[in-house]
């Protein structure tokens, strides 16, 4: 095989990225391929390289004989004396042969096809597995062109597609324009690596929180949590471990300059940078972030209930409620927002007894619960719990009148729990007693009465 020819595929696997070594091993492959293709049999050949001269030889194993039948196994006695004097009859000697000169048309042709074929794979290959490891990371590319669906981004050795699903409503690029995106997952298919990119995912975001903020970068802010409706708002808690360090002060810059940058990449998304803590209260009121809240209280299901000025409520809501969904899933919790005439109408309805007696209520003795209550059905403790009654005791001091004002209670049903309280409790004494006190507190009153009149 000529040095050129040699040098000339070495030269494209330099540009092409593929180590010397796959290059030999496509050369390899590629001979075998066409010494099959023109004798017919490669059992007994093999591919021979000097890397000092850049040269290529195939070596194949041959019977010395006087006519040679089989080409691919036999060699005339003439040409095997000129590689070796001494050989007889019945040798086996190995015969060197240059590719270009002793294959045909045909078999040059393969050699040719297999070489460009396997050249083609390995590209793929060396640049699936370099996007492969980029996967998650930011990377740079120019709009090659657009359609409906996607922009294709030319990322050099390969493209990039940018769904419109990751791509933000705001953003518009046109053709030639770098893109900036995140590389969302690499597929391999037939015409090479598939590169998904994403503008909306929220790790894209925290790569850019990497790139512009070396706290970030550093570990010594991190990021707990990100959420993001694009287009509309991002929120990002931050927390640092280090007491000398404001995490989102860091995050902002002197004069809001680090977080301009990022909101210049998103094409003027507003971005709500909030500290992150534990508390409920605090995180809530810090996730609803630009509104204030009053007063955050939480509930028994695990949510709180936010309450804001009515100047406030809009702002906290957000357009179409975006603000609110987005601080519920900072949090992970709900986050229920009122304003403080919704909040009063909630305290006085009987839904938000239950809550405010077990948040508020002080009790010395511990309740009983009413599943210790013989006779009385789940359905019903589930109506009771309903109501704000969550104990025994708390049924001891709820009147007839009180139970049927509660859902789903009738007379019946008021009257059956009623029953079923007195054969389990005995007041007789706590009755009396309490008939006596308020009697006295009846002439006690009177007495009051009369001396007021009196004073009169």
């Amino acid at each position: 095989m000529s040095i050129n020819f040699f040098e000339a595929l070495h030269q494209i696997a330099t540009e092409k990225g593929i180590p010397r070594e796959m290059i030999e091993e496509i050369v390899d492959s590629a001979m075998i391929s066409a010494y099959k293709k023109q004798y017919g049999s490669n059992t007994n050949v093999r591919v021979v390289f000097d890397r000092d001269r850049n040269t290529v030889k195939i070596v194949s194993r041959k019977m010395v004989v006087n006519s040679p039948r089989n080409r691919a196994e036999e060699v005339y006695v003439g040409d095997a004396r000129r590689v070796n004097p001494e050989v007889r009859l019945g040798d086996e000697i190995d015969v060197e042969e240059n590719p270009l000169e002793s294959f045909g048309r045909i078999a040059a042709q393969t050699a040719k096809q297999v070489i460009i074929q396997k050249i083609k794979e390995a590209e793929k290959n060396i640049v699936y597995n370099e996007f492969k490891d980029k996967e998650g990371d930011l990377i740079n590319g120019y709009l090659q062109r657009k359609t409906k669906d996607a922009i294709f981004v030319d990322l050099g050795k390969t493209e990039g597609i940018l769904p419109a699903r990751e791509q933000s409503p705001l953003e518009h690029f046109k053709t030639g324009e770098r893109i900036k995106a995140l590389v969302l997952a690499v597929q391999k298919n037939t015409k090479g690596p598939g590169v998904v990119l994403s503008r909306t995912n929220p790790k894209f975001i925290q790569r850019l929180f990497e790139m512009e903020i070396p706290e970030v970068y550093d570990g010594v802010v991190k990021i707990a949590n990100i959420v993001r409706e694009p287009g509309l708002r991002t929120k990002v808690a931050v927390t640092s471990e280090r007491d000398d360090i404001d995490s989102v002060g860091a995050c902002v810059g002197m004069k809001g300059i680090r977080i301009q940058s990022i909101v210049r990449e998103l094409e003027g998304e507003k971005i709500d940078i909030v500290e992150w803590v534990n508390d409920k209260k605090i995180m809530a009121s810090n996730a609803l972030t630009p509104a204030r809240a009053r007063e955050v209280i939480e509930t028994r299901t695990g949510g709180v209930i936010a309450v804001v000025e009515k100047e406030q409520y809009k702002l906290a809501i957000g357009k179409q409620g975006h603000n609110a969904r987005l601080a519920t899933r900072l949090c992970g919790f709900e986050i229920d927002i009122k304003t403080e005439e919704q909040y009063r109408e909630f305290l006085s309805s009987s839904e938000s007894r239950a809550m405010v007696e077990q948040l508020f209520a002080q009790k010395d003795v511990e309740e009983t619960p009413l599943e210790e209550l013989p006779g009385l059905e789940p359905r019903i403790i589930k109506l009771l719990e309903a109501g704000g009654i969550l104990s025994v005791e708390d049924l001891v001091e709820t009147s007839y009148e009180d139970l049927i004002k509660i859902d789903g209670i009738g007379e019946k049903t008021a009257k059956k729990i009623l029953d079923i309280l007195a054969e389990s409790i005995d007041f007789e004494e706590e009755g009396e007693a309490a008939g006596k006190g308020q009697e006295g507190d009846t002439e006690e009153g009177n007495g009051k009465e009369k001396e007021t009149g009196a004073q009169e």
